[in-house]
């Protein structure tokens, strides 16, 4: 009898150890708890799930750094406030980098393509909406108008915010839900940056087309 109850406790802390180690979410949230938490706030957690799936399922791993949701934001708006540098440009924000059996990755900055360029037909974007234009290579980049309180009349009417994100070399990573994460990116910090101007993103960017 006390060899069955060995065994037994042996199986249950096997089990266990089994079910705690093969969430994915789970360990990549301990490991990477702001980056996860940036992550889920820009894509949504359903999104997050579906990407973890795609680029895994083994050896996943967070490799942005640790960038919250706020500090995004306080940078962001803070390059929206300060004289324009030419010389220094804008700053890249490497918002969220999962990496496993493949890869996935998404940028967010004040675009270096003014209205002017994006509206430009010779050029490679198209509208979507208003003051909302996309470019459809490869990367997929979304550019729209975010004015933000405070600014010079010249950043909210030139200067568009850009989110440029990646492919992940799966066959289950469609242009519809490659369009998806585009589509909830520029939302989502359209929603978090206050934009006053409240840029319309639509469902459909007329990929392809």
């Amino acid at each position: 009898m006390r060899s069955l109850t060995r065994i037994s406790w042996c199986g249950a802390i096997a089990a266990l150890a089994l079910s705690a180690g093969c969430s994915d979410e789970q360990s990549l949230s301990d490991k990477y708890p702001t980056q996860w938490q940036t992550c889920n706030t820009l894509f949504g957690t359903e999104n997050m799930a579906s990407l973890r799936d795609m680029v895994g399922p083994d050896d996943l791993e967070l490799t942005n750094g640790s960038l919250s949701v706020d500090e995004l934001k306080e940078s962001l708006t803070e390059e929206a406030l300060e004289p324009y540098n030419k010389f220094k440009g804008f700053d890249e924000y490497d918002v969220c980098r999962l990496s496993g059996d493949h890869s996935f990755s998404a940028i967010v900055a004040w675009a270096p393509a003014s209205l002017k360029e994006v509206q430009s037909p010779s050029g490679r974007w198209h509208q979507v909406g208003t003051s909302v234009y996309v470019s459809d290579y490869s990367p997929i980049v979304l550019v729209f108008r975010c004015d933000i309180p405070g600014a010079s009349s010249g950043q909210q009417a030139q200067v568009l915010l850009e989110s440029r994100i990646h492919e992940v070399g799966a066959p289950e990573f469609t242009e519809v839900f490659h369009q998806k994460l585009t589509v909830s990116l520029a939302r989502t910090l359209s929603t978090e940056l206050a934009c006053v101007n409240k840029p319309v993103i639509p469902d459909d960017l007329q990929i392809g087309e």
